[in-house]
């Protein structure tokens, strides 16, 4: 009698021999078509070689396209050049008020002296331990901190240091308390979208790591990675290839072939409709408000919003419009409008065909 498991592949035959290459934080050793801004944030880190103050940084772009990764590469390469500046990484959607940084700080640092100590005394301690070298600080996810007195704190107390501050948001900047960005005057650093080429780079140097030789079929590649640029998030594509070759695996294929990575794509598209399925109530009268005024800017659509939900704020209500953003159900489009400032423009469906993009 045949034994069901005869036929899959053994764990040898595995087709993913590293699938850790294939997570986003994953770090490889060259960050491709990342250079200019890899260069920029090291010069703004330049000055703590010489024993003096660093510049500032805001990094800003859309989810899925290589700033957490670029930046935590610097880092990388920073602590393996001196051991005179500290690097500290903190994910604030993680780590979101200033006793989880604090404690994140000192976990980092080696401080052990934590229990029952409150978030001030620990600041001190941790201050004091900073400014016997220099430090590169870096607050990923900014725009999720619930209380920035956090980051004045560190720009008013750490002396020889670089604070680089990650979101999504482009309008995070205009939004933040006036006596904190008089401190801050960042360097602004913009991630733009990669192009169909380099997402296609992206995802071949990723196979070449995590995959054997010839594992994906060139026609699997091209659907996985059209699909990629048109939703512009390179974790899209990791996914895809994970799931394409998990689907391979199943049928005991030792190719990745184009109904692999087409079963993948359709699984992709049919989680998104269960995500908006699973939308709370307030989220699905975003969306249909949002259908309803396409085109609007957000402040438009707040304007209307608040007549039926006064006690919220406009940042908890564009939060929730940028989280639609991200799961690609609208489109945010910034247009200058000359003496009155920028705005953002919110449309309904925000997945385009490819022939669309220029």
């Amino acid at each position: 009698m045949s034994n069901i498991f005869n036929n899959m592949l053994k764990n040898e035959e595995s087709l993913i021999i590293n699938p850790v290459a294939l997570d986003y934080d994953y770090q490889p050793k060259l960050i491709p078509f990342r250079d200019n801004q890899q260069h920029h944030i090291a010069t703004c880190i330049k000055p703590l070689f010489q024993n003096r103050n660093g510049k500032n940084i805001l990094i800003i772009g859309k989810p899925g396209i290589g700033k957490t990764v670029c930046t935590k590469h610097v880092l990388r390469e920073l602590e393996e050049q001196t051991e005179d500046i500290i690097p500290i990484y903190i994910n604030c959607w993680k780590k979101d008020t200033p006793y989880k940084i604090v404690i994140e700080i000192c976990e980092q640092i080696d401080y052990k002296w934590i229990q029952n100590r409150k978030t001030d005394e620990l600041l001190k301690k941790v201050t004091e331990i900073l400014n016997k070298k220099s430090s590169v600080i870096v607050m990923d996810e900014i725009d999720k901190l619930e209380d920035f007195s956090i980051v004045y704190s560190l720009l008013e107390d750490v002396y020889k240091k670089t604070i680089i501050l990650i979101t999504n948001e482009k309008e995070f900047i205009t939004a933040l308390d006036q006596r904190l960005k008089s401190r801050l005057i960042p360097d602004l650093i913009e991630f733009k979208p990669y192009n169909l080429k380099e997402t296609e780079g992206i995802l071949k140097q990723r196979i070449e790591y995590a995959f054997p030789k010839n594992v994906i079929q060139e026609e699997a590649l091209k659907a996985i990675t059209e699909k990629t640029f048109e939703l512009g998030d390179i974790r899209t594509g990791l996914f895809l290839l994970k799931e394409a070759a998990t689907l391979a695996e199943y049928e005991s294929s030792k190719k990745v072939i184009l109904k692999h990575a087409n079963s993948a794509i359709e699984k992709l598209i049919n989680f998104a409709i269960n995500e908006k399925e699973n939308f709370d109530d307030e989220k699905k009268g975003i969306l249909e408000l949002i259908k309803k005024n396409s085109g609007k800017t957000a402040m438009e659509l707040y304007n209307i919003y608040k007549i039926n939900n006064k006690e919220k704020t406009y940042r908890t209500f564009y939060r929730k419009v940028k989280s639609l953003a991200d799961g690609k159900l609208i489109n945010l489009r910034e247009i200058n409008r000359g003496v009155k400032g920028k705005s953002t423009i919110v449309e309904f469906g925000a997945l385009k065909d490819l022939n669309e993009y220029p």
